[in-house]
């Protein structure tokens, strides 16, 4: 059984006994004590206490050796009873406890650093590094609003943040026992708190981060703050839960929050009127959607860094993407990645803090240092560090490769229905170019590919029995012959990849044409690839040359021409009014003024030339990434098609880099200005992780 379900069972027997306890109204503790190692203890035992990271270490190691707080403090030194908050020389620093906790009983300890059952001990962990580099994260660990994963979630993120020279407030808040209010205005507190001393501390910024009920904490913070002053300045969520409705919300978590639908039924609580029975009823459906927290961003919510994995059969990946979602709709910076697996609560057990492997899983394997290098490179943009950034790793530089041959598909031409000595099928149609084609050696852009349709082939020296078929995009107009196709070679054959660079034919309103050049390269590939030591063929396309990616990878005729695995880079994955691209969708199925008084054709071209709607559990594993801030083509169409092979149970992955535009394809400063130069390193990282792994 999993941690996270272990923490889920004791919550959901945790608000079972809340529920079928007395009214808190009717309720008064034990007079209790605070001590400042963090342990709540009852004056009435007499017996003392042992701290709580005593007792946390007597059942599992720490993992990090003598590894401490600078210092801890209570956000309500007098207990949520004494309605007061941190005074600091008369100053009121934080505000009071306004709502006490529903859980009652002492701190429980759990293997791994989880404890139960904080109230009044609410306090914050504080790590200053001994060089502050002007940037603070107030963390939030998660366990489903009944426990919290304070080392995996908390002490190791701040080592992670230390060793970059970011100061840590890792927060242990309250569990609300269905007092929703409660951890939210213990974030805040925390907030004010290390706002009032930020100077001191040589801290200019400060974010918040969440992990799973963590991470929906932390998206309360950052989209329901009531002031400058507890308004974070960016947000870092993983593996998050956002939203508590009925398609994807995680309902233990939401139960611990809100309460229990049960709870909330007049008829059993006997509230003794109609009226009642629906006000009650009405106040739960609207604190779901209250604290569904996808509905509260606004343009003023920070800039987001969103982290989860596909394989998370605990807190379902829809949660990041609608998030994700309102923060592209509403203009906010946002950086999404979805790894291909890791589960649930891969938290921070990274040896490269110290951790030791033999010890602490990491489920998140091979994509760990992604995520570190991912994370590191988003938070120094967030703070402006330039000089973090140039000393992170950049794009590699790639040497040039001449193409071993360049093969026509179709000797005689597009207008005589033969291939390539029976290894190929004919061109299906002719798409009507005439005349010699068109280079602008300039812009490395290619026009006019009709009879002269071929692709060039490029072979590594060491092969590692992979090959791909690049397709270039242009909005089925033209091909970027060079950026995303020439330069994509020389990347994929220093990994030892071969690569087959297609200059297909534009489909001038008919895109079996473009399909019938990929599916033939394949048909010839695999002919050949048993000389060239190759076992795998995937795909790889940007743009509309994704497009035609996706559709090859969605509509292959047979085994020949099903690729290995896909890659799509800002692909067009739809023709959906609002979602596709103009150009793309009219060089396809052909100008809106073509099907006046046929809105039923039309409706059916679209829909067929729409790849996310043609997505099976046998469409290949898939990579996916774009920018957020691509103005071309809309990241509704990568978001669908992730959604899509996510249903289907196809292994797949996304990331969405906050900054770059369209068209950045392989540009790299080793050719010119790179437009995506910020995120090249982890894009390649993971592009070639993904590449191993098929």
């Amino acid at each position: 059984m999993k941690r996270t379900r272990i923490l889920q069972v004791l919550a959901a027997l945790l608000a079972a006994s809340i529920l079928t306890a007395a009214p808190a109204s009717a309720q008064r503790r034990k007079a209790k004590k605070n001590l400042l190692d963090g342990t709540t203890i009852t004056l009435k035992t007499g017996a003392p206490a042992l701290p709580m990271e005593q007792r946390l270490t007597a059942l599992s190691p720490f993992g990090l050796g003598n590894f401490a707080p600078t210092k801890t403090f209570f956000l309500y030194p007098l207990g949520e009873e004494g309605g007061k908050g941190i005074v600091e020389n008369g100053v009121a620093v934080t505000g009071g406890p306004m709502w006490e906790s529903a859980v009652q009983g002492p701190e429980i300890p759990l293997p791994g650093g989880f404890m139960l059952n904080v109230t009044d001990s609410a306090r914050v962990d504080l790590y200053l590094p001994p060089e502050c580099n002007g940037q603070m994260v107030v963390c939030c660990p998660g366990g489903g609003y009944a426990g919290l994963s304070t080392w995996g979630e908390g002490a190791y993120m701040a080592k992670w943040l230390w060793d970059r020279g970011i100061a840590c407030a890792v927060l242990k808040y309250r569990m609300p026992g269905g007092r929703w209010e409660v951890p939210l205005q213990d974030v805040q507190n925390a907030l004010r708190y290390c706002r009032f001393h930020a100077a001191e501390w040589g801290v200019r910024q400060i974010g918040v981060a969440g992990f799973s009920a963590g991470g929906h904490l932390a998206s309360c913070a950052e989209t329901l703050f009531t002031s400058e002053e507890t308004r974070p300045d960016f947000a870092i969520l993983c593996y998050p839960v956002i939203s508590f409705g009925e398609a994807f919300g995680d309902f233990e978590t939401r139960d611990n929050l809100i309460g229990a639908p049960e709870r909330w039924d007049g008829r059993r609580n006997g509230t003794g009127s109609v009226d009642a029975i629906f006000t009650m009823r009405n106040t739960w459906k609207s604190l779901v959607e209250d604290y569904s927290t996808q509905n509260n961003v606004t343009a003023q919510t920070p800039p987001t860094f969103i982290a989860t994995s596909t394989d998370d059969n605990d807190v379902d990946v829809e949660n990041a993407i609608c998030f994700y979602r309102a923060l592209k709709q509403n203009g906010v910076s946002a950086e999404l990645h979805i790894y291909p697996y890791g589960g649930h609560g891969w938290s921070f057990t990274d040896p490269a803090i110290g951790l030791d492997p033999g010890t602490f899983q990491d489920n998140l394997g091979a994509c760990r240092p992604e995520f570190s290098d991912e994370l590191d490179r988003w938070l120094a943009l967030q703070r402006n560090d330039r000089e973090r950034l140039a000393i992170l790793p950049g794009a590699p530089r790639i040497d040039e490769t001449k193409p071993r041959e360049s093969v026509r598909l179709y000797p005689e031409g597009q207008r005589s229905d033969k291939g390539i000595d029976g290894i190929t099928l004919g061109p299906v149609a002719s798409n009507g170019v005439t005349g010699p084609e068109v280079y602008d050696r300039q812009n490395g852009v290619l026009f006019n590919v009709g009879d002269s349709v071929r692709f060039d082939l490029y072979l590594p020296e060491r092969p590692v029995g992979k090959m791909v078929i690049v397709l270039p995009g242009g909005g089925y107009a033209f091909t970027s012959a060079r950026h995303e196709g020439e330069t994509v070679a020389w990347w994929l054959c220093s990994k030892g990849i071969g690569a087959a660079v297609l200059n297909y034919r534009m489909p001038n309103g008919h895109l079996e044409i473009p399909l019938a050049d990929v599916q033939n390269t394949f048909r010839w590939c695999r002919a050949h690839a048993a000389e060239w030591g190759v076992e795998q063929i995937g795909i790889l396309g940007f743009s509309a040359g994704g497009h035609l990616a996706a559709t090859a990878s969605t509509l292959y005729t047979d085994p020949l021409t099903r690729p290995d695995f896909a890659v799509l880079i800002y692909p067009v994955t739809s023709c959906v009014d609002g979602v596709g691209h103009e150009m793309s969708t009219s060089n396809m199925i052909g100008e809106r003024a073509a099907w006046a008084g046929n809105k039923a054709g039309r409706d059916a071209a679209v829909a067929g030339h729409t790849p996310y709607l043609q997505v099976a559990s046998d469409t290949p594993p898939t990579f996916l990434v774009f920018c957020t801030d691509d103005d071309m083509v809309p990241p509704e169409n990568e978001l669908r098609y992730y959604e899509a092979l996510h249903r289907n149970g196809v292994p797949c992955e996304l990331h969405a880099f906050p900054a770059g535009g369209h068209g950045w394809g392989f540009r790299t400063e080793q050719f010119g200005e790179d437009p995506f130069r910020d995120f090249r390193h982890p894009f390649f990282q993971a592009m070639a992780r993904f590449l191993s792994e098929r």
